[in-house]
Formats: structure tokens, sequence, C-alpha cells
């Protein structure tokens, strides 16, 4: 009987760290999330997604949007938003993919006011801090002109603007 539980101890010695190690190559469960931050990085919080640009579309309003767009978004997108700005390439190798052509109908098709407004708020970031691109909540603080830039956006997918 002695033997038999001195068998028991060593095969349970020497079966623990097998077992730990096992329980160690699961992977950890992920940080919680703050509850305002989408889970995914191009995910974007159903209210964000419903909201609607408060402006109407104006020639003032284009103006300054354009203003904005050559400071913050040509070097990516272009003038004409096609994504073939001078960093686009650099933008390909770095990210896998060119910066979005916002001229595509289709593309236009699957973003909401309040999509395209996110997006320049809060930027597209992937998981571990990969930026695909900046957000502008700092450098365009007001959010008048955020909405001018998405009656901007609006307007490069019109057969005119090309």
């Amino acid at each position: 009987m002695e033997m038999m539980r001195h068998f028991i101890f060593v095969g349970l010695l020497a079966v623990s760290p097998l077992l730990a190690a096992s329980a160690r190559s699961g992977q950890a469960p992920a940080p919680k999330k703050d509850a305002k931050e989408p889970d995914d990085p191009y995910e974007i919080p159903d209210a964000a997604r419903e909201r609607r640009n408060p402006l109407v579309r104006s020639d003032l309003a284009l103006r300054n949007a354009q203003a904005l767009w050559q400071k913050h978004c040509e070097t990516c997108h272009g003038a004409t938003g096609r994504g073939d700005g001078p960093n686009a390439r650099l933008h390909e190798q770095r990210k896998g993919h060119a910066p979005r052509n916002l001229t595509n109908p289709k593309v236009q098709a699957n973003l909401t006011d309040g999509d395209i407004f996110w997006r320049i708020t809060k930027g597209i970031i992937e998981e571990g801090n990969n930026v695909i691109m900046p957000r502008y909540e700092d450098k365009i603080p007001s959010e008048n002109d955020r909405w001018q830039l998405v009656l901007f956006v609006r307007e490069l997918a019109q057969p005119a603007a090309r």
C-alpha cells in the first residue's frame, strides 16, 4: 500500500509540469476594451454609423473642405480621391494595400456619412496599433470641419468630380 501511494505521488509529480505547461500554452484572455472603443478596428459603433451629416452641401463648405483635404488627405488619397497620392505607394508597401479609392461608387455605397466621419475622427487602427489611417480628431478639432470633409468625400464619387 505504501508503495502504491509512493508510485501515485511520483506520477503526479511527473505529470504536473506537463499540465502546467499545457495551461500556459493557451492564449491569455485579451484585455477588456473600454465600452466606447470598437472591438474591431474596422467596426464602427452603431450610434456612430447612424449619424447623419448635419450640414447641407454648399460651395463654401466644399471649398473649406477642399483646403482641409489638400492639407490632411491628399498625400494618401490623392487630389481626386483615387488613392493615388504621393504616399500611396509607401502606404501599399507598408500596409499591403493602397489607400481607398473614394471615387468608386461601390466604396461610397458601403459607407454611411457616420462611417466617414468616424474614420476621419478616430482613424483606422488595426490590432497591434498598426495605423492604417491616422486619427484627425486633434488635427481637425472642429466637428463642423470634419462634417465638411464628409461632404467633400461624397462629392468625389460624383461623375463631374472625376
